[in-house]
């Protein structure tokens, strides 16, 4: 594995030509005479060590010849030590051949790092490598890019934040074929990132499973984290925070999100401050759309597209709010279209203190079991939950083509369970078997509902009213004359 001839001469040059600048060549390059370094194709990471070694401790550029470039030895990895730039120029192939291997590229407690322009590919089957990248250390990585690079062929991730890194910035990358073999396979992790952006990437054909996402930010500590404007196609899943209580200020936006055959199109759980904003999804057979895994707070989720094309999980949704305990949830100016017949564009379970303003939703229609159904537009609450509501669900436009289900659907379920503090106001119904419906389970009743200045243009308005309840205010409201 050592070092073949390069440069003008013929022999290994010691010093680069141009000053913080080293041009490595692969076996198989093209003009190798313009290299000052020729990999001889036999764990070609040596090579690689080697000439970030020779930039010293200023750094600078390692640049790569086009060609193909073997990680292909038990133990072989590249350490990017502070201050380098690897440059692939769009055309260096990194192969990383070793079964399991996590990281071919590692960043250990470094800064001022950047990373461009290099094909990562592995096996793509059970021996491929594990990671293409990986954050060790003690947590002390910062400014590190990784960007317009190509991944393909991992088990799992482009870059792994086993520590957490500050600064960090995946953008302009493509990912495709990832986490291919099994469960478990993910191709961006996000988690630990901190002042950080994942931006403007492809992710294509990525995970097999409910469980392998697209984009996954885990295990907790991501703070002030953009995911912005990347694009993902036909994976398994889309993108997905999942903290343990401490992720904070994550900003999910402008994404566009196709195809999701087996998971959430975006999920949320143990995060707070958290905004889902302007993504536009298209939903695949199995998908679902936005939605919760366990409680989240002080979330926004506004001015998307879900578009779920009559597709999506049999009684699923387009907007899920589903977990115990989560709080000041707001969801604003969301539009969402179609889905399974009988699907909830909107469904909210169990928030306490939440906004449900001045969406557009357009249900389904279709045959199940042989008969006419159709969706639900907003669903609110479920069997057995505890709390009171403090709920406005304000200005909202809901259609179904077919009378049946119910435009907005409350649940009070429960021996004794009393949901209470909801306003209904100046909603406009069209369409459904009923307009509003307050639905009593196993004993549960409403205190302190208010109904008022909703429009009902083809059902009647209020189903299911009950004198076990208290302080229901219905006035103001427009309905069909029966």
């Amino acid at each position: 594995m050592g070092l073949l001839a390069g440069g003008r001469g013929g022999g290994v040059c010691d010093e680069p030509k141009i000053p913080g600048a080293i041009t490595v060549a692969a076996a198989d390059s093209r003009d190798r005479q313009r290299a000052d370094l020729v990999a001889d194709g036999h764990n070609d990471a040596a090579q690689l060590q080697e000439a970030m070694a020779r930039l010293g401790k200023n750094g600078g550029v390692v640049r790569l010849l086009p060609g193909h470039y073997r990680l292909d030895s038990a133990g072989s990895h590249v350490d990017v030590p502070s201050g380098t730039t690897l440059d692939g120029g769009g055309a260096a192939v990194l192969e990383c051949l070793v079964s399991g291997q996590q990281g071919a590229l590692r960043f250990t407690d470094v800064h001022d790092v950047v990373v461009r322009g290099v094909r990562f590919t592995s096996t793509g089957d059970d021996k491929a490598a594990m990671f293409a990248m990986m954050n060790v250390g003690t947590g002390k990585s910062r400014d590190v890019t990784v960007r317009d690079c190509r991944f393909s062929g991992f088990r799992n991730y482009a870059l792994r934040m086993n520590m957490p890194g500050t600064g960090f910035r995946f953008i302009h990358n493509h990912l495709e074929e990832m986490g291919r073999v099994g469960k478990g396979g993910s191709a961006i992790n996000g988690a630990r990132m901190i002042d950080s952006l994942i931006g403007w990437n492809t992710v294509r054909r990525c995970g097999v499973d409910a469980g392998d996402w697209a984009i996954y930010v885990s295990g907790g500590g991501a703070r002030n984290l953009q995911i912005v404007g990347n694009t993902i196609r036909d994976c398994a899943a889309g993108i997905k925070d999942l903290g343990d209580g401490s992720d904070r200020k994550i900003l999910i936006a402008r994404n566009v999100i196709e195809g999701i055959t087996r998971g959430r199109s975006i999920a949320l759980g143990g995060c707070r401050d958290v905004m889902v904003t302007g993504n536009m999804i298209t939903m695949g057979n199995g998908g679902a759309g936005i939605g919760t895994e366990t409680s989240v707070h002080h979330v926004v989720i506004s001015n998307n597209i879900i578009d779920m094309n009559g597709r999506g999980r049999q009684g699923g949704s387009g907007i899920g709010i589903a977990s115990d305990d989560s709080s000041f949830v707001t969801i604003n100016g969301n539009q969402v279209f179609g889905g399974h017949p009988d699907s909830v564009c909107l469904h909210v379970a169990t928030v306490r203190h939440g906004v449900i303003s001045n969406n557009l939703l357009r249900v389904s229609k279709g045959r199940v079991n042989g008969g006419d159904v159709g969706g639900c537009g907003i669903r609110i609450g479920r069997p057995s939950t505890p709390h009171d509501w403090h709920l406005l669900v304000s200005g909202n436009r809901i259609h179904s083509p077919i009378t049946r289900n119910v435009g907005i659907h409350l649940v009070a379920g429960g021996t004794d369970s009393v949901k209470s503090h909801v306003q209904l106001l100046h909603n406009t119904v069209d369409g459904f078997q009923f307009a509003i419906s307050l639905d009593r389970q196993v004993g549960g009743r409403y205190s302190d509902v208010t109904i008022r200045g909703n429009t009902s243009t083809r059902s009647p308005l209020v189903a299911k009213q009950s004198r076990a309840d208290r302080r229901v205010v219905i006035q103001g409201n427009s309905e069909p004359v029966r």
